[in-house]
């Protein structure tokens, strides 16, 4: 894993996220294949279950995975089109979804703010800088 035109990443976390989204826009990991559990990414990776939960949650908020109940997780097709880091979503249109729920999250109230949504957002943000 490399240092990319987001940024250096520092946790494991943030490296496995960044790992899995390249692969994925790379074609390392096409649509429809079938991508490793979250119990499954923390035995791989000697991460914690946590951790690998959130890659899980970041990589299907990031709309590059989606797990199916009952059935399993698996890679989503890309639509083609230029990104903050030349992936496969993008567009002037996504840009003003993602503006728009950082705008929603703010006017929040923090006590009432989850954890993982505020480092989900907060990630959301640096990205649109």
């Amino acid at each position: 894993m490399t240092q990319g035109d987001l940024g250096t990443f520092d946790t494991r976390f943030e490296r496995l996220t960044r790992h899995y989204a390249e692969a994925i826009g790379r074609g390392e990991l096409n649509a429809g294949d079938r991508f490793p559990s979250a119990r499954d990414l923390s035995e791989m990776h000697g991460v914690g279950r946590t951790t690998a939960g959130r890659v899980h949650g970041t990589l299907i908020s990031m709309g590059l995975i989606e797990h199916r109940p009952g059935v399993g997780t698996f890679v989503l097709e890309q639509r083609p089109g230029p990104g903050p880091a030349g992936g496969a979503h993008g567009g002037s249109g996504l840009r003003a979804a993602a503006e728009q729920v950082v705008a929603a999250f703010d006017d929040w109230h923090p006590r009432s703010k989850p954890q993982a949504l505020t480092e989900a957002i907060s990630q959301l943000r640096d990205a649109l800088r």
